[in-house]
């Protein structure tokens, strides 16, 4: 073999080599731009789950009370039942009575204080606009009120913060015939 051909074999082999460390490179690259996306993704993937629990277990804490509140709703409207159908007559000449009746409307208050406190809202829309997220529509009575205005409420609706534990049960008004 001649000095010339065993260059140009040296070359073709280094040019090999070359071409084989390229594709290795390449493919390192690849490997390493799919495992860099891969930890993105997985990293992406964790927050959202961290968030998701975290949401979960806000709202779970905050609507864990909704059983208990359903409950102790039953007592509120038995207070306010108490003090609307009062004998007033008997309460003005009796002061033990009266005294009686107070400690009632006093308790009523703090209980609603309370329901208030840990966001439970009492729903009586006595003179508004209807509104199926809240309300339940029992009867309709013709009136001279406007037309899907409640004219009376048959039992008072409650909430924890936006979420319906009772709706209120009303009677709309309807136009006259």
């Amino acid at each position: 073999m001649s000095e010339e051909t065993i260059q140009a074999e040296k070359q073709e082999n280094v040019q090999q080599e070359n071409n084989s460390s390229e594709n290795k490179i390449a493919e390192l690259e690849q490997k390493l731009a799919e495992a860099n996306d891969k930890i993105l993704r997985s990293l992406a993937e964790l927050d959202n789950v961290r968030r998701r629990s975290r949401e979960e277990i806000e709202k779970a804490a905050k609507f864990a009370i909704s059983g208990f509140v359903s409950d102790l709703v039953l007592v509120t409207e038995n207070f306010f039942l108490a003090s609307e159908n009062a004998p007033k007559e008997e309460i003005e000449k009796n002061q033990a009575i009266k005294n009686y009746a107070d400690a009632i409307v006093m308790t009523e208050k703090e209980l609603l204080k309370v329901l208030e406190k840990n966001q439970v809202k009492r729903i009586y829309p006595l003179t508004q606009k209807f509104d199926h997220n809240f309300h339940e529509a029992i009867s309709q009575v013709e009136s001279d009120s406007e037309e899907g205005t409640v004219i009376q409420v048959i039992q008072a609706g409650y909430s924890i913060s936006d979420r319906l534990i009772r709706p209120a049960l009303v009677a709309v008004a309807k136009p006259k015939s």
